[in-house]
């Protein structure tokens, strides 16, 4: 029986083995999926060195790390490469792999929801793995204006760094509230509404602002962007789960997602 975990912390909110069990009983599929929260980094890189000696085929990751595999893996997806952020690792004998599936995730919600990104601006919150991927697909989608606000400054003048020659019609910079932004979107990437111990005084800093569409890549969502003024609200969702479906095809090397009905696995989430 193949074995696939999802590591992280906090663990405990992920539905991925509720998900990817549901797929493997109605794909006949003989594995199991279990969640495993790991406390630190070192924990965690010696988890990744067993994985091939406890007979882990694949594991999903998640927050605080996205961003800690590079030097660990074998190898990385052109994205993974570009982004600095993993969520996915195929494991065999030989070599661990891997890949970001997040773009892709956030590639579907945009397109499910009918979002047009061209010439649009966008306030991103915060400055890691899933913000570095965010932004990564805002700017190859000709975004006009990217405004990064994070508590960490250093991560967020990073991105500016890294990013900054990917798009000439995309201008990145960091928010400034003596500036008026209007016609904005506003895409979370932080764990605001996941982690119950979250500092939100961010959202003080954009509370004047109406905005077009806030995008909450979190699945697991607890309105704690009701207060602010906005058209339209969208939720993570999406991007969960097509995350979670690219991952399924990456593990067993085929279009075995193709075989499965969107609907009832959004049902499981919901």
């Amino acid at each position: 029986m193949k074995k696939f975990k999802v590591i992280g912390k906090p663990i405990s909110q992920s539905k991925s083995p509720k998900i990817f069990n549901f797929i493997f009983k109605y794909l006949k599929i003989k594995a199991i999926y279990k969640s495993k929260e790991i406390s630190n980094i070192n924990d965690f890189k010696n988890f990744i060195g067993r994985c091939k000696h406890d007979g882990v085929a694949g594991c999903n990751i998640t927050m605080p790390y996205k961003q800690k595999l590079h030097s660990i893996i074998d190898g990385q997806d052109k994205i993974a490469k570009l982004t600095k952020s993993i969520n996915c690792i195929k494991i065999d004998k030989k070599n661990i792999i891997g890949y970001n599936n997040d773009y892709y995730g956030f590639k579907q919600l945009i397109s499910i929801n009918k979002v047009d990104i061209k010439k649009t601006n966008n306030i991103v919150l915060g400055s890691g793995g899933s913000a570095r991927t965010v932004i990564l697909y805002l700017i190859q989608n000709n975004a006009k204006n990217i405004i990064i606000l994070s508590r960490n400054k250093d991560t967020a003048l990073e991105i500016i760094k890294d990013f900054k020659s990917l798009g000439k019609k995309t201008t990145i910079s960091l928010f400034c509230e003596h500036i008026g932004y209007e016609n904005y979107n506003l895409i979370n990437c932080t764990p605001i509404g996941l982690k119950k111990d979250t500092e939100k005084n961010i959202l003080s800093q954009i509370t004047r602002i109406h905005f077009n569409v806030i995008i909450d890549i979190n699945y697991i969502y607890e309105s704690d962007f009701s207060d602010l003024s906005y058209k339209k609200i969208i939720t993570g969702e999406d991007m969960f789960i097509f995350q979670a479906l690219k991952s399924l095809d990456i593990w067993f090397e085929s279009k075995i997602s193709d075989k499965l009905d969107y609907k009832k696995i959004k049902e499981l989430i919901c």
